[in-house]
């Protein structure tokens, strides 16, 4: 596999190397995917003292894990107040609470485990980018606290200059005192390390190349060696194949997110831009998201374009056009240096919700988390382990999530370039 040039590769802490799958073993639940998804399933199994082996096709975290902007934020891509009307008060109660909850999760197990990821706890911003999408984010809020008890603060457009510094957000912001900042590259080496700890096998360098069924076990294959298990959980979410679950590939629809990073920055200069150091995303659907590092540096993402991913990882134009986006964002970084530039994949389903769940052949699945798979996932794997353990079943707000194919799911590219010209024409009338 490609080598990922991204600013989390290069600081990363020091990693275990892990050997290839050679050979035919038996395991009690192989893991197939070694982001998040998998290692937070393979790590409440190993701590539960349940066999577990791991199979990466290139390196622990070499996926969307190891390359987002280790933003971990609260909700989901559609509003509580939308969730509620369409699954209801409790569900929705429950998918709120679910989306603080995976934060604190993540807390936890970094604290117990001595994990060394630059945990950040200075909340996170919603930027409006126009003045009605300030009154959007004044009804969720008013929505969140009225109905479920939920906190967050209103930063009104006298305020803004507090919290940002930019020509284009000055409509105002929702503040979420729950969302933090974290290396998400070194937290997967952590979780790594852990299952190490517990007895979890892992194999890097190991693509599943097949996946069937055989009366009441599961044989995995590799180029090299095969597994045979009582269960298996796809963890692959946005690089999925369809060789290994077809009809699950088909139910997501996989899209680049591209990420850079300035050089080191003078401490006055990120001061000025924000000052406050949250995390930040904007309202857009072609949303634009960002936050400091650790090394004063400016890390900048976004959605540049949903069409053709061929090589999207390394189309130059891509990252240049981010950068142009960063200086309309921040105009006295236009002279910065670009130190750092990768692109990571994340998956869509239809509804824009994640899923937790079984298929009909009783494989377990985790994927769709929609951009908030950093923090959802690791709480996803927590639900898949102990429903494997039969300690707790699959949420019921979960469970009724319906995970349905794609139509025309082969006209990918097409499809992806007609929602392009769709969110982007949303983003100019909305």
């Amino acid at each position: 596999m490609n080598k990922v040039s991204s600013y989390w590769e290069a600081t990363k802490n020091t990693k275990s190397s892990y050997p290839k799958l050679e050979g035919n073993f038996d395991s009690e639940v192989v893991v197939i995917g070694g982001g998040f998804s998998g290692l937070s399933t393979a790590y409440f199994l190993s701590k539960k003292g349940i066999k577990v082996t791991l199979l990466e096709q290139s390196s622990i975290g070499w996926g969307a894990s190891g390359r987002n902007a280790g933003m971990l934020t609260t909700g989901y891509k559609n509003s509580i107040a939308s969730l509620s009307k369409k699954h209801g008060k409790n569900n929705a109660k429950q998918l709120l609470d679910f989306s603080k909850d995976c934060i604190k999760l993540i807390d936890q197990i970094v604290k117990e485990e001595n994990i060394d990821c630059s945990l950040n706890y200075n909340g996170g911003l919603k930027l409006a980018f126009k003045k009605q999408h300030f009154e959007d984010l004044k009804n969720e809020q008013e929505y969140m606290y009225d109905n479920f008890n939920y906190e967050t603060k209103l930063i009104y457009p006298s305020d803004m200059n507090n919290e940002i510094n930019s020509p284009i957000y000055k409509y105002g912001a929702l503040l979420d005192s729950n969302s933090f900042s974290f290396h998400p590259l070194n937290y997967a080496i952590g979780l790594s390390n852990s299952i190490d700890k517990y007895g979890g096998i892992i194999y890097e360098n190991s693509k599943v190349v097949s996946l069937t069924k055989n009366k009441d076990e599961y044989v995995v294959k590799t180029n090299e060696g095969q597994i045979i298990s009582k269960n298996v959980v796809i963890a692959t979410n946005g690089y999925s194949t369809s060789n290994v679950h077809k009809d699950l590939t088909k139910t997501m629809m996989s899209i680049d997110s591209h990420v850079i990073t300035t050089e080191k920055l003078e401490n006055n200069t990120l001061d000025q831009i924000l000052p406050t150091n949250r995390v930040a995303s904007d309202t857009k659907n072609f949303l634009y998201y960002f936050r400091k590092t650790t090394d004063n540096r400016l890390l900048f993402g976004g959605r540049v374009s949903f069409g053709n991913r061929k090589d999207s990882q390394n189309k130059l134009e891509l990252y240049e056009e981010l950068r142009k986006n960063m200086v309309k964002v921040f105009p006295n970084l236009r002279n910065a240096d670009i130190d750092y530039k990768w692109a990571g994949t994340t998956a869509f389903p239809m509804d824009f919700m994640p899923h937790v769940g079984k298929t009909r052949e009783g494989v377990y699945y985790l994927l769709g988390y929609c951009g908030h798979g950093a923090a959802m996932s690791t709480f996803f794997g927590k639900i898949i382990s102990d429903s494997i353990s039969k300690e707790i079943n699959i949420p019921d707000s979960l469970n009724n999530l319906k995970l349905t194919k794609i139509p025309f799911h082969n006209q990918q590219n097409t499809l992806l370039s007609l929602a392009e010209n769709y969110m982007k024409f949303k983003d100019i009338i909305s």
